[in-house]
């Protein structure tokens, strides 16, 4: 038999013991994203703590994010892509009254702290966040501390309100909304001056359990629920009937998170990891294609109509740089490694809860234990030639997607001889310009957004991208009349 000296075989254990801890070890984050892992919260008597999950962040600037989630936990950067220390975490006062006794039944629930479900930021002046308890918090000092902070509480004679998500497309005007499994739910709370706490409370009706909103402006909204049901508003202040039930254009698949870019696109996740994509999303109609993930998406976030981002309870992250393309226009990577756990009724361990992306050049993700994911460049791999995922080359030709900016201008009414049409366009690819057609008129340039005056009669608007090369793209149409009312 073969002896090994004792120092060699002392070494060869070794390099085994670190092989096994290297099979064993998580598989790292992509190099495009940094993690960065909040503290624990300090507990009293120093009893053991854990870091709270993350579940909503927005960053209104490529200077300002800030994230919540469980345990009252308040987490903002001044310099999102630099270091974990340059993440502060505050702990808004958490009110007394209606919603602080947690209620039976509820396994997620912190007698301790309230859940922070979802932070909205219109601008780096205002921030509003919304709790499953049922307040809303404003600051308009977002960077100032707890003290900053001030809480609006909306259960008292509503019931439970159970806030889910909240969406600010501008600093005088949010949306939010309820969810839960009660009828009670199916609420929409909208405020035209968010930082005094002024807010309208509207009953939808039904069994809905909203999951999600998002305010393109403030006169297009679009909600999410449970079941793959969505709803749609023009008029978010109008009361209940101002809201359209768009159906389920998804299956009955769960849709948790949504995100519009003014009214040009909005795009939505559903449990079984599709993606739902509209460029008309006030007229109902939505495309599906599957993003490479497999699990629920439970966050979206599309800094231009032609980027988008989402997330899943899965630890996945997906990106397009042309949402409406389908499947193949997407990308999948997976960040955090499912991890099994023994703990029962609590949400998987590696799962990424939000998303939000100030532009192109900034995008950060949250998600369990404390984890937050930023990135400077999100889109690199899918807009780097050397890239298999790359964009269609210079040589094919440009797409072009034309959109209304009223949407009423399908078919406007009006006594006067001559009304202004307004268009908007963009392409996902790359283009050096685009052409307009008006009626049988020759092309020309044009630059969206587009607006110009018309008679009565229908009418008809072409447009097309002109790419690098000067390869023109094929022309995207839209029809609309322009009618006199109708005689009394």
């Amino acid at each position: 038999m073969t002896r090994f000296p004792l120092g060699r075989l002392l070494t060869l254990l070794g390099a085994a013991i670190v092989a096994l801890a290297v099979l064993a070890a998580p598989t790292p984050a992509s190099s495009n994203w940094t993690l960065r892992q909040l503290a624990p919260k300090p507990t009293e008597g120093g009893s053991e703590s854990f870091p709270a999950s993350l579940s909503g962040i927005s960053c209104p600037s490529d200077s300002l994010c800030v994230a919540v989630g469980g345990l009252d936990t308040l987490a903002f950067s001044q310099a999102p892509s630099g270091g974990a220390a340059r993440w502060h975490v505050v702990y808004p006062s958490y009110p007394t009254g209606p919603g602080k006794t947690c209620g039976e039944g509820e396994p997620h629930c912190y007698p301790a702290g309230g859940r922070l479900k979802a932070v909205s930021c219109a601008s780096e002046d205002l921030c509003v966040v919304a709790s499953y308890e049922g307040f809303l918090y404003a600051s308009t000092e977002p960077a100032g501390g707890a003290d900053a902070w001030s809480a609006t509480g909306v259960n008292e004679g509503h019931g439970n309100v159970h806030l889910t998500a909240v969406s600010c497309p501008s600093p005088s005007f949010c949306v939010a909304v309820a969810g839960g499994s009660t009828v009670s739910d199916g609420k929409v709370l909208t405020s035209t001056d968010p930082a005094g706490g002024r807010w309208q409370l509207t009953q939808l009706g039904g069994e809905l359990d909203l999951r999600g909103i998002s305010c393109g402006t403030p006169t297009l909204c679009v909600a999410v629920a449970r079941g793959g049901r969505m709803l749609v508003s023009t008029d978010p202040t109008g009361g209940a009937a101002a809201w359209r039930d768009a159906g389920t254009p998804g299956g009955a698949g769960d849709l948790e998170g949504v995100s519009c870019v003014l009214i040009l696109l909005c795009a939505a996740g559903n449990l079984g990891g599709n993606v739902l994509i509209s460029i008309d999303p006030a007229g109902g109609a939505w495309s599906e294609a599957n993003a490479g993930g497999s699990v629920q998406i439970t966050d979206l976030s599309c800094p231009t109509a032609s980027r988008c981002v989402a997330v899943d309870n899965n630890g996945g992250v997906l990106t397009s740089t042309d949402p409406t393309a389908g499947a193949k226009s997407w990308r999948f990577e997976n960040l955090v490694p499912f991890e099994p756990t023994e703990a029962e009724g609590q949400p998987p361990r590696n799962a990424l809860f939000g998303v939000s992306c100030a532009s192109t050049s900034l995008c950060a993700l949250v998600g369990s234990e404390g984890r937050i994911f930023t990135t400077t460049d999100p889109f690199a791999a899918l807009t780097d030639p050397s890239s298999a995922d790359r964009l269609p080359k210079l040589r094919r030709r440009p797409r072009t997607i034309l959109v209304f900016a009223e949407h009423f201008w399908r078919a406007a009414v009006t006594r006067h001889r001559h009304v202004r049409a307004r268009f908007r366009f963009y392409s996902p690819s790359r283009v050096r310009g685009f052409e307009c057609k008006r009626d049988r008129g020759r092309w020309r340039p044009c630059a969206s957004p587009l607006r110009y005056w018309t008679g009565h009669g229908r009418h008809a608007l072409r447009v097309r991208a002109v790419g690098p090369t000067g390869l023109r793209g094929r022309p995207s149409m839209k029809r609309f009349s322009v009618r006199r009312p109708a005689r009394r």
